[in-house]
């Protein structure tokens, strides 16, 4: 799928990083990771589904569906997450529409930032523009880059007159997998048109910042997470190096760490670095990305070689011969095949196949069973994390929870009982 040079899904990476846009377009396009596939095939059954006036996605239960990152089965798990989304919209009043392409050219004056909204609501005096998100990480609708950019393209569609009808525009995003956490799983927010047009000139400033040639990289934990020049930036490793108190005045980085003993570090010390972990990480990932690519074209890094790790073994056969070859070597049949049982997330994923040849799954019911029935949940690991983590901190130290405890009074006995 090809997208606008100034995407509203990559808004947040160069709204934030004007340098981004040049720098990323030196590299191959991306290839979608499973989870980006996983997505884009949700979208595909709730994009029918809103298309067939809200039919139910059960419909498609069993179905193979084709998009643009292939062809998958509709299963259940997939059918509850877009029931999720369409109960949300049968509460929604006005003319749906699914997956078009909005441009808000005649409003921002460029044309570079076109996109396609999963899901508008059009009513007679507001929009709402919903986006519909499978993945686990929480996304807010309140200031959301991605949204407003849509925004705009909706209300570029609409001649002037008819534009000014419109009193208020509302930003949903729906994430069914955010249940799992306990979360509601929707978001939104709502605002003037008039306010939001205001808007307006911020979106064409962060468009126009692009096009300079010496646009400035702002590296970022947000803007840098997906860049595919991350590993080649100057600017986050030198902010994730500085932020940990490491500079480049003394090329000797190893050593500057080195001698960070963290015992001796006092909080603020101990904060910063753990703060600036997440662009200390990013960099390194990148940079290891970046020095397999140049290694991949045939370019070498003096200083560096690559390897191959210890690697595992397999067998040259399928199980049943390989089986049957071990058994006559007078291996016991029970030695040889061992069964082991399936994990709780294993369980929960399994998909067979019937007799009559149609796939099944494990129902809500069934799997509400497992988890309060035949699950028990041990604590995580314990992690050191910036105070704006979501999270509830853990009780790790007894000190505090307990007063201290007041010794009785020293009782003095009558004389005529201490006799």
């Amino acid at each position: 799928m090809s997208h606008a040079r100034l995407s509203p899904s990559a808004r947040h990476r160069w709204g934030a990083c004007p340098a981004s846009v040049k720098a990323e377009s030196a590299y191959p396009p991306s290839v979608s990771g499973p989870a980006a596939v996983d997505g884009t095939h949700s979208h595909t059954l709730l994009e029918w589904s809103v298309k067939n006036s809200l039919a139910d996605p059960i419909l498609m239960l069993g179905e193979t569906m084709t998009d643009h990152d292939g062809s998958f089965v509709v299963d259940e798990k997939r059918v509850e997450r877009v029931h999720f989304a369409l109960e949300y919209l049968r509460t929604r009043s006005g003319t749906l529409k699914s997956e078009c392409k909005v441009d808000p050219t005649c409003l921002i004056g460029r044309t570079d930032l076109k996109g396609t909204v999963d899901v508008q609501v059009i009513g007679h005096t507001d929009i709402e523009l919903i986006d519909y998100k499978d993945g686990m990480m929480p996304v807010d609708a309140e200031n959301n880059p991605q949204l407003e950019q849509y925004g705009f393209g909706v209300l570029a569609g609409f001649p002037t007159m008819v534009r000014n009808t419109f009193k208020t525009i509302t930003f949903t995003i729906i994430q069914p997998k955010l249940r799992d956490k306990g979360m509601k799983g929707i978001s939104s927010s709502t605002m003037l048109v008039s306010d939001f047009l205001e808007g307006g000139q911020k979106l064409l400033d962060q468009g126009n910042a692009t096009d300079d040639p010496d646009a400035p990289f702002v590296p970022g934990e947000s803007q840098c997470k997906y860049c595919r020049h991350k590993g080649a930036c100057n600017a986050l490793s030198g902010q994730a190096l500085a932020s940990a108190g490491i500079s480049f005045q003394n090329l000797d980085i190893i050593q500057q760490s080195a001698n960070k003993e963290p015992s001796s570090m006092d909080d603020k010390q101990i904060r910063d670095i753990l703060e600036a972990a997440p662009l200390i990480r990013q960099m390194i990932e990148g940079v290891e990305a970046e020095a397999m690519r140049r290694f991949e074209a045939g370019l070498p890094i003096e200083g560096l070689k690559v390897v191959r790790g210890r690697g595992s073994r397999s067998w040259s056969l399928d199980d049943t011969e390989i089986g049957s070859k071990l058994t006559k070597m007078g291996i016991p049949k029970a030695s040889v095949w061992q069964v082991k049982l399936v994990s709780p997330a294993q369980a929960e994923k399994l998909v067979w196949e019937k007799r009559d040849g149609t796939k099944k799954s494990l129902t809500e019911r069934q799997l509400k069973t497992i988890a309060t029935e035949y699950i028990k949940k041990s604590d995580g690991k314990l992690q050191v994390v910036s105070n704006s983590d979501e999270r509830q901190a853990a009780i790790i130290s007894t000190t505090g929870m307990f007063a201290p405890v007041v010794a009785d009074p020293v009782i003095t006995l009558p004389s005529w009982l201490s006799l």
